[in-house]
């Protein structure tokens, strides 16, 4: 068979001149060039597929010559109708040849071979999510395939255009799988040399340890009773999911009737997907850490249980999601799993590990396309609900960390989803904003999170104190104006509708302290030079007033028998921070400073409650520290101290640098109180001086809690630990508090 050039209208070519030999493009596989036998000129080649070597099989990189840029040399019957379609079985060759890897046998944990495969029906990935009135066999909802057809190239019928995704960002989708990466999800299961492992590693660096729960056996020993897992889910999807909303509940649900029902609730079960494990334990550790002591007795756990267990269940999530390399596995469950696991992990003091993990959830979410689920979105009602839901919860929570690291990861520029839609989970019809709904306080909360990137962007670009200010003033204004012109009428102090949800005056609590927190967050820059500096009194103003919010609406939440929620404890302590700060700033004989104290001790009575919260905990600790210093301002005690000075005008000022580096040497493990500085505070106690130690307010059941968590010990801490910027004199006191008490008090 003789080789004839094909023609290129769209390349500049010589179609009556002769090719020179040694510019043609060699069409046979490397091992039949050298081995001199003749070749099917297919990858993998015949010969090479009889001889076991198909794996190998491939073009010699100097014999390849993409058609852009050359003139490529195929037989007749090789020739494609057209130069598009040439292009596209040139990219697809190539595809192949850098798909080899997963056609390699590879040995590992039979425990891990579950056949998930999460895709959307879009452009670029489907979410294989059951709907509840799908005729489907409920097999499908834990396990799901993929089709190899789905790689086939598409047709638009409107214009007849091919729209195949590899023609679109071909340059890009082979750099990336030359990476071991996907630049799109529709190609599926592409991956790193790196990422199979051997049966040796399939547990990565997991001992067989118990307290690691690092085996799928002791997961197995974490689970309860069915009857109380059940349990755990009810309470949750009635008390807690329209908190977060990502998941859901009538998918989940059916989920775990297949896990007990035809699985035998069986962890070990191959056919099993880990990640769904890992949003079973994420869900069943939120309920049995946010609900109120006397219903987890209700449900059979008993509090030392109940602190072991959440702990547990929370490292088991993370060990399902590590056990299934959901970094490599991409399915939806991850992410379901991490944001759910959010409202748990502060509390039990994983904050830094779960923001660590809800990056990677982010990334994962973006592979998997649920950032472009517009409104031309292919797929059923429920899949692009799903996928809208977490990606919301997944923006809010990122958006919302923004002023704790200065930056974000979604940027709304590049994003087409639209919002959850509100609508209730068994019927999925659109409703009106005034009638509540599963997803409505997390499509309001999703709006005031979308302030925030807006706000860094505004900052970022002004060089000066004046210009930042403007900023700050802006978007003061702009979730003011949210507050109290959009916020739906069953989150106002309406009277209350019989037929509204049970969890209508938690939420009416839950955002009138976010949206308190979210004002002080917008004027964190300049909160601390607000008390020396009279331009930013309105600052000083609106943060003591969003303070003093936050901490009635907590004081009325424990009395409610509604869910606790780690922001309850988290941004009381930081209103109290501020309370303080406002104290040790203003002469001790004004009326602010009694009224302030007393707020500050209400919310430390209320903290000490608080039997399963490292944020608690910590809280306790550095707010007695501050009222020891406050004890000393009213008490006229102006001796120099730990971080106090007195001005020129006779007014004590607090050193926040300097209390931040006293606090952290007294809470270093080898620190030595002196003996006549143990006298003073000893002689403080007696006088009856407000002197909180954490070691005295703390459960003794907690100790275990402050080692086992993923905090930075105190005396490990550098000093020089970087901030975020501040206002005008370079030094934040707020946040370095703030970090004190809680290294990320980073979501919502």
């Amino acid at each position: 068979m003789s080789d004839h050039p094909i023609s290129r209208p769209n390349l500049t070519m010589a179609s009556d001149s002769t090719v020179n030999a040694s510019t043609r493009t060699r069409l046979a596989c490397a091992s039949c060039t050298r081995r001199k036998v003749k070749c099917s000129k297919t990858i993998p080649c015949t010969n090479c597929v009889r001889r076991g070597e198909q794996s190998t099989c491939g073009l010699s990189c100097d014999d390849v010559a993409s058609p852009v840029h050359s003139t490529s040399l195929r037989p007749p019957s090789a020739r494609p109708p057209s130069s598009r379609d040439q292009e596209l079985e040139y990219f697809r060759r190539k595809i192949a040849e850098l798909e080899k890897i997963p056609s390699m046998p590879v040995p590992v944990d039979p425990t891990l071979q579950y056949s998930d495969r999460e895709q959307m029906h879009n452009a670029s990935a489907r979410l294989t999510v059951q709907s509840p009135s799908s005729p489907s066999s409920p097999s499908n909802i834990v396990e799901e395939t993929t089709d190899a057809s789905n790689n086939q190239p598409q047709v638009d019928q409107a214009s007849g255009e091919i729209t195949d995704v590899v023609a679109q960002d071909a340059a890009s989708i082979l750099e990336f799988l030359a990476w071991g990466r996907r630049k799109d999800p529709e190609y599926h299961t592409v991956v790193s040399p790196e990422a199979h492992h051997h049966e040796s590693t399939a547990t990565g660096a997991a001992s067989d340890s118990f307290d690691e729960c690092s085996s799928l056996h002791v997961l197995q020993l974490l689970l309860p009773s069915p009857r109380q897992v059940w349990l755990l889910i009810d309470w949750h999807e009635e008390c807690l999911l329209w908190y977060h909303g990502s998941y859901f509940a009538p998918t989940f649900r059916a989920q775990t009737e297949f896990f007990f029902s035809k699985q035998s609730g069986i962890i070990q079960n191959p056919s099993v997907n880990l990640q769904w494990v890992a949003l079973l334990f994420s869900v069943m550790t939120a309920s049995l850490a946010c609900a109120p002591q006397s219903r987890a007795q209700q449900w059979g756990f008993r509090d030392a249980e109940r602190e072991t267990l959440s702990k547990r269940w929370f490292q088991a999530t993370i060990t399902c999601l590590n056990r299934a390399d959901y970094t490599t596995n991409l399915t939806i469950f991850s992410c379901q799993a991490i944001a759910t696991a959010t409202i748990s992990a502060h509390m039990l003091g994983y904050s830094n590990s779960q923001s660590i993990h809800l990056a990677a959830a982010t990334r994962i979410a973006q592979s998997l396309a649920l950032h472009r689920l517009g409104a031309d979105a292919r797929g059923n009602t429920v899949e692009k609900e799903i996928g809208r839901r977490v990606w919301a919860q997944l923006c809010s929570q990122d958006w919302f960390g923004i002023p704790f690291s200065e930056s974000y990861l979604i940027n709304p520029l590049y994003m087409t989803s639209e919002p959850p839609t509100n609508c209730h989970d068994h019927d999925m019809v659109e409703l009106p904003t005034r009638i509540p709904t599963i997803t409505s306080y997390c499509r309001f909360l999703h709006d005031i999170a979308a302030i925030m990137p807006q706000l860094q962007d505004g900052l970022m670009s002004c060089n000066t104190p004046y210009t930042r200010y403007e900023q700050v003033l802006k978007w003061d204004k702009c979730l003011r104006t949210l507050s109290i012109q959009e916020r739906p009428i069953f989150l106002t102090n309406s009277p209350l509708d019989p037929t509204w949800p049970s969890w209508v005056p938690w939420g009416r609590r839950a955002l009138a302290i976010s949206s308190s927190h979210k004002i002080i967050m917008i004027h964190r820059s300049f909160l601390s030079d607000s008390f020396t500096n009279p331009a930013f009194a309105f600052t000083r103003r609106t943060c003591l007033a969003a303070s003093k919010t936050i901490i009635k609406e907590y004081k009325c939440v424990v009395e409610e028998d509604g869910p606790i929620l780690w922001i309850h404890q988290a941004f009381s302590v930081a209103a109290s921070i501020i309370l303080l700060l406002d104290i040790l700033h203003r002469d001790p004989s004004e009326t602010e400073c009694a009224e302030h104290r007393q707020l500050v001790e209400d919310t430390m009575k209320i903290l000490r409650t608080c039997r399963n919260s490292m944020i608690a905990t910590r809280g306790i600790d550095l707010l007695g520290a501050l009222l020891v210093e406050v004890s000393k301002t009213l008490n006229g005690d102006i001796t120099t101290s730990q971080g106090r000075k007195r001005a020129r005008d006779g007014s004590i000022k607090f050193s926040v640098p300097a209390f931040v580096k006293g606090f952290c040497v007294e809470k270093s493990p080898n620190h030595q109180v002196p003996h006549s500085r143990q006298a003073r505070q000893d002689n403080q106690n007696a006088q009856g001086t407000t002197v909180v130690c954490a070691e005295q307010n703390v459960p003794g059941h907690m100790a275990h809690v402050m080692t086992q968590s993923d905090q930075m010990e105190f005396g490990q801490m550098d000093l020089n630990f970087a901030f975020p910027p501040a206002g005008l004199d370079g030094t934040n006191g707020f946040e370095n508090l703030l970090y004190l008490a809680n290294h990320d008090f980073a979501m919502f």
